[in-house]
């Protein structure tokens, strides 16, 4: 787990403060790291372009250019001139290393010998619109085949992780690898911003990032941080390991899915509520009518429908048993009644849905795409606004908030993207809960071996064709 920043040029002026690191000396490490990049990775007769914005994200790149110097075959382009101090002081080092590497101009026909590209064209401040002449190349950047490095944030990025809009299509630099500074920010692990990264490295400036990047209520969740549910006592029974109970409804597959990641991850019994049972339940799923008296945890949901009776009475004789609440019953008259009555709920809305508990619970009219343009700080505050709840947001980068700190998951693949995942992931979620796993944690590994499962079955798989059941299948290999 890593800590996340939304403007990290906070963190640059501690760095200058509290350890006396000038400017100077962070952006030569930011070089330094930058070149130690490229010199493992590519062989040094790659064939380099730089393109340098005219701020100090310009001046990074300045900076990496007079250190591959004599490494690579090397261009540089600079569409807007140098404006910042620095950028100015490292455009002169760098002519004095080398005058004849500058394009004056820069054609579609320059392009097509370079190997590599790299941007550092904006930073994370970036702010406003494209003028034309930044879209067009831009635009003629993207479409060569060269490997594409953006310095610190894809230029078009700004601080929130949302890029340009073309005819309401997202637009930015299209980055294979993403060399970001001093430690991660925010932005990088947007939906909008997925598409425009690719792999994300941080490049450390002369101190760690541990001492660089203090704690903060923001964090990257890595593959590491799953841990898998582990039976530690031989002497224990079905019992032991709770008893999850799933709320069935007007369409059985769901709910069925659910209850079956949920028994897959570890809950050591499952149990599908509904007044009668569906054909198509499974011999390992019991049924019951009501919640039965063992519960340790209920889903409800999945399948449900909106306008089902939901029996309130009933729930209301487990207060305390953590609750998931999911899909339909986001829409159904008794939601509200549900959030201010219990105090253990997991909410695992997709954007949309989340519109619709923001206009049920606060009177919010918000559409998914403000949503999806905002979605850390809506998710933080809702978090802050009920405690009693631990929001699971889904979506390209799902996340989790929990009393007003952030878990970003960055593992999710869009092999995902099938009817019937999310129902899987409300499942495990469950599973973990029903074996009396905090919410917040069952959130985390949850979510965790949801994406997990995909990625393992995309080893060997195409990723068109994932199934729910592949990933339940999939659980067995954590």
């Amino acid at each position: 787990m890593r800590n996340l920043f939304w403007d990290t040029r906070i963190l640059d002026n501690r760095a200058k403060e509290e350890f006396l690191l000038p400017s100077e000396i962070l952006m030569e490490n930011a070089a330094r790291g930058m070149a130690e990049f490229l010199t493992q990775r590519f062989s040094l007769d790659s064939k380099i372009l730089i393109v340098c914005g005219n701020g100090d994200n310009g001046g990074d790149c300045l900076a990496l250019a007079r250190m591959l110097i004599g490494k690579y075959a090397l261009k540089v382009f600079l569409p807007l001139g140098v404006k910042s101090h620095l950028a100015k002081t490292q455009l002169k080092c760098l002519q004095a290393c080398d005058s004849s590497i500058f394009f004056s101009s820069l054609e579609e026909s320059d392009l097509s010998s370079f190997n590599l590209i790299i941007d550092g064209i904006f930073g994370i401040g970036f702010k406003g619109e494209f003028s034309p002449q930044m879209q067009n190349l831009i635009t003629l950047l993207n479409h060569t085949k060269a490997i594409k490095i953006a310095c610190d944030i894809p230029s078009g990025i700004d601080l929130y992780g949302n890029p340009q809009f073309l005819n309401s299509t997202p637009f930015a630099f299209k980055a294979d690898f993403t060399l970001t500074m001093g430690a991660l920010k925010n932005a990088l692990f947007s939906d909008y911003a997925k598409d425009f990264v690719g792999e994300v490295h941080c490049m450390e400036l002369g101190i760690s990032e541990s001492l660089f990047a203090p704690n903060s209520t923001f964090k990257l969740l890595e593959s590491r941080d799953f841990k898998a549910p582990r039976r530690e006592f031989q002497n224990c029974n079905k019992g032991s390991f709770g008893h999850l109970s799933i709320f069935g409804g007007e369409k059985s597959g769901a709910s069925v899915l659910s209850a079956l990641a949920g028994l897959r991850i570890g809950a050591g019994l499952v149990s599908l509520i509904h007044h009668s049972p569906p054909s198509n339940l499974p011999y390992e799923i019991m049924h019951s009518p009501s919640l039965p008296t063992n519960t340790t945890a209920i889903a409800l949901g999945m399948g449900f429908g909106r306008d089902n009776f939901l029996p309130l009475k009933s729930l209301q004789n487990f207060p305390n048993t953590p609750i998931l609440l999911d899909a339909d019953i986001f829409y159904h008259r008794d939601f509200k009644t549900l959030i201010q009555t219990f105090s253990n709920l997991i909410l695992t809305p997709h954007p949309k849905e989340f519109s619709v508990i923001l206009k049920a619970l606060e009177n919010k009219d918000l559409t998914t795409d403000s949503i999806q343009k905002n979605r850390i700080c809506l998710a933080q505050e809702f978090s802050l606004q009920h405690p009693n709840t631990t929001l699971v947001l889904k979506g390209a980068n799902s996340l989790i908030a929990k009393n007003g700190e952030i878990y970003l998951n960055p593992l999710g693949s869009n092999a995902l993207a099938k009817g019937g995942s999310g129902d899987v992931l409300a499942g495990i979620i469950a599973g973990f809960l029903a074996q009396n796993y905090p919410s917040l944690q069952s959130c985390i590994q949850g979510v965790l071996a949801h994406s997990l499962c995909a990625r393992n079955f995309l080893q060997k798989n195409a990723d068109f064709s994932l199934s729910p059941l592949d990933l339940i299948t999939q659980i067995r290999y954590l």
